[in-house]
């Protein structure tokens, strides 16, 4: 049972209470907090050799929650990185309880030589200007199962600032950022996220290893930038262009292509002069077939222009 307030609205919770299980709003937030110490210690360990390897000037967690990654995280940095040479820490934290548990030990003195910084509030309305004032960015975090998608996205658009990140999600959102193609989990997401970067499998998390246990296994991933993108971006609208793309080609993803696709719009016209079967679906194409396919709606987009 959560504990009372007794009546005190500006009483700061303590740590055990974070993890009390009445809480609605942690459970709307799809956060779960780790307890498993091993786990916490080998996560820590890697992000903070990462961090100091790649030079990062600051590092960003987003949903500390009651610190069972945060305190590691931080005795790692203490141990990797020369003393004063910390990289900055930002805690970015959606609920308001846990935000004031952590604004409370800040203002004991709690990462001092971290220049800690809390952040309350939804991550995804956190301006990019507080985040991203000290690169290079590291990002360890345990995200809540119902926003990881969107903040890892949000995170990986911003390749040349952030040189790593090692997350945590649910399993099957993991597999679906790491998927081969041809796979089940293959997707818009797994080709926009591997265009650029490498995504790898880090670690395999129970439900036990959570407090409350969730009713899915979770999965660690590690980021890292690829030395070269699979299909070269060059612009904003280039972006926009092959993120129309995968929408489209995946939209109906259980079709052919050629009846999936949208009649109106380059995207049929594209595919036929890449020389790509129609008669394949989204899912079975591999990358040389997506830089065919994205190199003829280029030049068909580049024409349109030139007209």
């Amino acid at each position: 049972m959560t504990p009372r307030n007794n009546g005190s609205s500006s009483r700061r919770p303590q740590r055990n209470e974070l993890r009390t299980g009445g809480d609605r709003k942690r459970h709307s937030l799809g956060q779960h907090f780790l307890r498993d110490t091993v786990l916490a210690e080998k996560i820590a360990r890697r992000g903070a050799e990462l961090a100091s390897e790649l030079g990062c000037a600051a590092l960003l967690e987003v949903g500390p929650g009651d610190g069972a990654l945060t305190e590691p995280l931080i005795q790692a940095l203490r141990d990797t990185f020369p003393v004063g040479k910390y990289p900055r820490i930002i805690l970015s934290e959606a609920d308001r309880k846990i935000a004031a548990y952590w604004a409370e030990r800040r203002g004991s003195g709690f990462g001092r030589e971290f220049s800690l910084r809390v952040c309350e509030g939804d991550f995804m309305n956190l301006p990019e200007e507080i985040f991203l004032a000290k690169a290079p960015l590291a990002v360890v975090s345990n995200l809540p199962y119902s926003s990881g998608t969107a903040i890892a996205v949000r995170l990986l658009a911003h390749i040349g600032q952030v040189p790593f990140l090692l997350l945590m999600f649910q399993a099957e959102v993991a597999r679906r950022f790491r998927a081969e193609p041809n796979s089940d989990d293959w997707g818009s997401l797994s080709i926009w996220t591997q265009n650029q970067w490498e995504v790898e499998k880090f670690a395999f998390v129970p439900p036990g290893a959570f407090n409350p246990p969730p009713k899915v296994d979770s999965e660690v991933v590690l980021f890292r930038p690829r030395k070269e993108p699979r299909i070269p971006l060059k612009t904003p609208a280039e972006y926009r262009l092959f993120d129309q793309l995968l929408k489209v080609a995946f939209a109906h993803r259980r079709k052919m292509l050629r009846s999936g696709l949208p009649s109106q719009g380059p995207w049929k016209e594209a595919l036929e002069r890449a020389g790509i079967d129609g008669t394949l679906r989204s899912e079975a194409l591999d990358w040389n077939q997506w830089g065919k396919w994205w190199t003829a709606l280029r030049e068909i987009r580049e024409n349109e222009a030139d007209g």
